[in-house]
């Protein structure tokens, strides 16, 4: 069974996207999967961030 997905759109500074798809492409992993890694790593800091309050 697939997992459901959803599109996530936003902007970004040009030299951020081209280091971002640079890094992608050296470390041969996907832009989809490094999003994805990146936006749990957030969440993760967002509620240790608010457990510490």
């Amino acid at each position: 069974m697939t997992e459901e997905t959803r599109e996530v759109r936003g902007r970004i500074p040009k030299e951020l996207k081209i280091a971002f798809e640079i890094a992608c492409a050296r470390l041969e992993v996907t832009q989809t999967a490094a999003l994805e890694d990146a936006i749990k790593d957030w969440l993760k800091k967002q509620e240790s961030t608010s457990a510490e309050k």
